[in-house]
């Protein structure tokens, strides 16, 4: 449990813990949602059941946790990942993905088993079967892609947070506004352009990592390079063409970890369309992350979508 401890944001009291699983702050009709995907409702009480069920299966790492103050922080995690997990069902559904269960078996057998599997991790025995079926499916999204999709993009940068948001809100009113951005950064020195173009099928390593090719057109969003760093790149997706499926399968097919980074971009896609939704007891969602963030100011970077697609 230790990595993932190491992941957890401090939190200042270990009391929070109790609040973000008793229920405080809940709208109207939203009563007992720890999240809502889409049409999908994730309980409070699940979310309670898997805290309870991993903190018991790891005695260490919930004392662990609870010196350090990160009970609560880590049960925003567990509802963040089940929000992320019901993502990935709804995309499959949306493409009709499926996975062998045989190959969901191999993949727990060779981990040792069930118990081997989810030993230090914030899962259960019970739990691997989905887990894993979860990741190969995003693993299938990401191969169904990566050879397919063209982006045409507006790109600039920024030091600081505030300034990284404000570009990138000015750049998802319209392609004429991120183009004024762009050019003002431009005369000003700074390293910017616009109309550049992207193909998944010719930087397939690149593509894996990072979120441009999982925005709808005219998204805008700002992120950095590399975490805490200052350096941020402030992007706006004129346009995402995608290819027709190709009669073969891709040959880009073998590479597992690939095809599933590639994937967890692709997310971003049906978490814009369908909406992903956090009750305040866990935070916010991270639109970049695809995870809980305690707030808006610790998310790893923004999203806006278009204001005017005119």
């Amino acid at each position: 449990m230790s990595s993932v401890i190491s992941r957890l944001r401090p939190l200042a009291l270990v009391a929070l813990s109790c609040a973000l699983l008793a229920g405080c702050g809940v709208e109207p009709g939203r009563v007992g949602a720890a999240a809502l995907v889409g049409d999908a409702r994730i309980p409070v009480s699940e979310v309670q059941g898997r805290y309870r069920a991993v903190l018991d299966k790891e005695p260490e790492a919930k004392a662990q946790l609870a010196e350090q103050e990160q009970l609560g922080e880590f049960g925003r995690r567990l509802a963040g990942d089940l929000a992320r997990r019901a993502l990935v069902d709804q995309a499959a559904k949306d493409e009709g993905l499926r996975v062998d269960e045989r190959r969901v078996r191999e993949v727990i057998d060779s981990a040792g088993g069930e118990q081997a599997a989810s030993a230090g991790q914030i899962y259960t025995a019970d739990d691997m079967a989905a887990v894993v079926r979860s990741k190969l499916l995003t693993a299938e999204l990401g191969r169904r892609y990566i050879d397919r999709i063209s982006i045409t993009y507006d790109v600039t940068s920024a030091a600081t947070r505030g300034e990284a948001e404000q570009k990138a809100r000015r750049m998802a009113r319209s392609d004429a506004e991120s183009t004024a951005v762009v050019t003002a950064d431009q005369q000003a020195g700074q390293g910017a352009a616009a109309d550049q173009r992207l193909r998944s099928a010719d930087v397939p390593d690149l593509a894996a990592g990072t979120p441009l090719f999982g925005a709808r057109a005219g998204t805008a969003m700002a992120f950095e390079l590399q975490p805490q760093s200052g350096q941020w790149s402030v992007v706006r997706i004129k346009r995402r063409d995608v290819a027709p499926a190709p009669p073969a399968p891709s040959a880009a097919g073998g590479d597992e970890m690939r095809m599933q980074s590639f994937g967890d971009q692709l997310l971003r896609v049906t978490a814009q369309r369908v909406g992903v939704e956090l009750s305040p007891r866990y935070g916010v969602w991270d639109q970049l992350a695809l995870a809980a963030a305690p707030n808006e100011d610790e998310t790893i970077g923004f999203v806006f979508p278009a204001t005017d697609r005119s």
